[in-house]
């Protein structure tokens, strides 16, 4: 099946942008890591051994698509695959005007990450602990997910239910044989990172798909 596939690689200003966002809400964004660290204690939400320097990354790496106009799209979304809440808690710190949904279908993670939007009163979140095939979706909510599905996987979780917009967090390689894997025909833009000097950023990138006509 033929998809329509563009690269749009997205260069060092994408970043100087997101650490820019990450700056303006560092004081929000830092209690969140706090709290993501302390309860890493309790239940395992990101690698035990990973350094706050890089939790803190991995946090900015969320805010790529912000002034990248990449989630303007929606009022809506849901963050699949969230885990400890990466990337829809900094999103929604950033983006407050947006409502954001955590999804997983780790009760105990979204257990944990729920205490830590009730801790930083973070009202335009919800969660929802089960899998995404069961969440009734809202014509009108994107999606975002940050390294939690291949892209057929996700697709088949979602099924009928009536998405416009998917953002995944990828490695860049390997990205158009997942998309060839998917049977559906849909418009993939692939936004690799080309962002000299930045180690962690390597071969990253992000994949928006839409439906052809919505």
């Amino acid at each position: 099946m033929k998809h329509s596939i563009q690269r749009t690689p997205f260069h060092s200003i994408s970043l100087k942008n997101a650490r820019d966002l990450y700056a303006e809400h560092e004081d929000k964004l830092e209690e969140y890591i706090e709290r993501l660290l302390d309860w890493n204690e309790k239940i395992n939400l990101v690698s035990r051994s990973v350094s706050r320097e890089t939790v803190r990354e991995h946090v900015i790496h969320s805010l790529i698509p912000v002034r990248s106009g990449l989630i303007d799209q929606h009022e809506e979304w849901i963050d699949s695959g969230s885990g400890g809440g990466l990337p829809g808690i900094p999103l929604a710190i950033c983006c407050p005007e947006k409502r954001w949904i955590l999804n997983d279908n780790v009760k105990k993670k979204m257990k944990a990450t729920g205490e830590i939007v009730d801790q930083m009163k973070l009202s335009n979140i919800s969660i929802r602990p089960e899998s995404i095939s069961l969440v009734d979706l809202k014509k009108g909510t994107g999606i975002v997910t940050k390294h939690a599905f291949k892209i057929k996987d996700l697709l088949r979780l979602l099924g009928s239910k009536p998405w416009t917009t998917i953002v995944m967090w990828k490695g860049m390689e390997g990205a158009e044989k997942e998309i060839a894997l998917a049977k559906k025909k849909l418009n993939y833009n692939l936004y690799p990172f080309n962002f000299d000097g930045e180690e962690f950023y390597e071969g990253k990138g992000l994949i928006k798909i839409e439906r052809p006509g919505h």
